[in-house]
């Protein structure tokens, strides 16, 4: 009976840590979410940064153009139209590298909760299969003990030599193998 009552508290084991690990699991997701929230608003923060330089930056050429007395037209303007480009490229990209990196947080997310809720499923399986594993042992133990189905005067022999420590115990009297009437 150690056996199986040994199967039963394993399963039983399995299961919670298959429960802990899930919540374990959502938690590290919501915490991947925040993180990738902070992401997007830190790429939003770099692309306004950017934006600001490239402000400054316009300002100080059409002053530049203003002071050599050239007009906007011509290479003054490509080179404008260039700088301009070029820190629209630049924005683009910041606001597209915050969003590329919230979006693999998010899947990130998204596999550690699933990683969760397979761990808590098998603990779940572990725990129904250590009941059926617990009834084979004790099926096993009993019909090594002389309770096995067919004895011809369907009497249970009683073992003469228990060794059995264990806290849980019973005690059954079988008048009648087909109709058990257990006797607490």
């Amino acid at each position: 009976m150690s056996a199986a009552y040994g199967s039963i508290m394993a399963g039983k084991s399995a299961d919670a840590q298959g429960k802990f690990q899930y919540g374990v699991a959502l938690r590290n997701q919501e915490a991947l979410v925040r993180q990738a929230k902070a992401e997007r608003e830190a790429a939003a923060l770099a692309e306004e940064r950017v934006a600001r330089k490239e402000k400054i930056i316009k300002a100080g050429q059409r002053v530049a153009a203003a002071k050599s007395g050239v007009d906007l037209a011509g290479s003054s303007l490509a080179f404008l139209t260039d700088t301009a480009f070029q820190f629209s490229l630049e924005r683009n990209l910041t606001l597209r590298t915050g969003l590329v990196r919230s979006q693999e947080l998010i899947h990130k997310g998204e596999i550690i909760a699933a990683q969760g809720y397979f761990a808590k499923k098998m603990g779940e399986f572990t725990k129904r299969t250590s009941y059926i594993t617990a009834g084979l042992q004790a099926a096993e133990q009993a019909a090594s003990f002389g309770m096995a189905l067919g004895d011809g005067d369907k009497t249970v022999s009683q073992p003469t030599n228990m060794s059995y420590t264990g806290g849980i115990t019973s005690n059954f009297s079988y008048t009648d193998w087909t109709s058990p009437k257990p006797v607490w």
